[in-house]
């Protein structure tokens, strides 16, 4: 062992490979006897072994850049300079990733370069610049590269990186405003309806826009708890249901007496009776929309104003009624002092963001009168409509509500 030492002590003078040379001060630095040491000896040490393990960083990325830029990695099958030294070095994925996108800085830019080459910057500088000089920025960072780097030399890693984060921010507003009238023609909402009726789509915002909506959209819809009587929602689930009590909460706002804009839906009187042969053979569609189920016309027909239109077949109107107020303003009023909010299990959504839900439907005969009438916010009224929920109340004022599976 001692024999080595001496060896590489000898070699460290002669002009051997460099790599070489250092694994042989390694291995002369992991046979030191520390035990002895005085604290001071060991800050030294310490502090000396930082300071090479940093310019061993910084002569790596150097490497590693004009290394990947003659893509040496394909030679072994790999795809990637990440995936080739994760396969060939002691270094894990997330690391391989982040040293490739920093010596690419590296090598891409002669002035980081020679910085970096003669100590006058530091590979965490480097890092730190790497983290946020993105493709779209890069650009931007070549115009203010002698800066940046002149910084690096003057400001420890802890401002730098500040620096550099302000640096992103300033370059992103630049970018901003040479490129928002291009992405600007791009925003759009399209939604299309699927053949059951349903409506999907998607949507592009600006990013205070898309700030705006998400933000309002997970305020009106906040997570559920876990023993939510309707089961607790996933993220995308509660910002649609959101999305639906924020058009009609709009929508009624249009009108005092919580009236919403018109949707036509155009009714067969035999498809009232909702007997399903009747569904089958008669009319029931949405204009704009198409075929509703009976379920979703009777959710319309709770809240809804309605025109009375009589047909024989297709064509021929016999009988046109005078439009009639389901729920009045004074009986919307009336509900919110009883009611107070949506009256299902948990829920506490305010009445200006509820329906006027009939127990008994008005479709089948049901009266609105307040006894027959109770608040329940779109959600819930959908929820109760589509999967049959029962709601029963009782002389007293309580009413409960029962899931279909639990019916008696």
């Amino acid at each position: 062992m001692f024999d080595m030492l001496e060896e590489a002590e000898t070699l460290l003078d002669r002009g051997v490979d460099p790599a070489l040379q250092i694994r042989l001060a390694l291995a002369v630095l992991a046979a030191e006897d520390r035990d002895e040491w005085t604290g001071p000896a060991l800050s030294e040490r310490v502090t000396e072994l930082a300071g090479l393990r940093e310019r061993l960083d910084a002569e790596f990325l150097r490497l590693l850049g004009r290394w990947d830029r003659d893509r040496a990695w394909e030679a072994d099958g790999s795809l990637s300079a990440p995936a080739w030294l994760v396969h060939r070095t002691p270094i894990a994925a997330s690391e391989a990733k982040r040293l490739t996108k920093a010596a690419r800085l590296v090598d891409g830019h002669e002035g980081l370069a020679d910085a970096l080459g003669d100590g006058a910057m530091t590979a965490p500088h480097v890092q730190a610049l790497s983290r946020v000089v993105s493709k779209a920025r890069e650009p931007l960072f070549a115009d203010h590269e002698a800066t940046l780097v002149e910084q690096a030399t003057q400001l420890d890693i802890r401002d730098f990186t500040a620096l550099t984060s302000r640096w992103a921010a300033m370059a992103d507003d630049a970018l901003s405003a040479d490129t928002h009238e291009q992405t600007w023609e791009r925003r759009h909402l399209h939604a299309s309806v699927t053949m059951d009726g349903w409506v999907a789509g998607s949507f592009l915002l600006d990013p205070a826009a898309g700030a705006t909506l998400t933000g309002v959209l997970d305020y009106l819809a906040p997570p559920d708890p876990e023993d939510a009587e309707d089961g607790p929602r996933s993220l995308s689930q509660r910002r649609a249901d959101a999305l639906a009590d924020l058009a009609a909460h709009y929508a009624n706002g249009l009108d005092p007496a919580g009236n919403p804009p018109n949707i036509n839906v155009v009714v067969d009187v035999a498809a009232l009776s909702g007997d399903p042969l009747d569904a089958l053979l008669n009319r029931r569609h949405v204009d704009g929309i198409g075929h509703i189920t009976q379920a979703t016309l009777e959710q319309i027909g709770c809240s809804a104003t309605v025109t009375r239109v009589v047909m024989a077949g297709r064509s021929v109107v016999l009988d046109m009624g005078r439009k009639v107020r389901l729920a009045t303003a004074a009986q919307r009023r009336a509900l919110a002092v009883r009611d107070q909010h949506c009256r299902f299990p948990s829920c506490l959504r305010m009445p200006q963001w509820c329906d006027a839900h009939h127990i008994d439907s008005w479709l089948l005969q049901g009266t609105t009168d307040l006894p027959n009438l109770i608040l329940l916010c779109r959600r819930h009224h959908t929820l109760i409509h589509q999967t049959r929920w029962t709601i029963t109340r009782k002389v007293d004022g309580t009413v409960t509500f029962t899931h279909p599976a639990r019916a008696p």
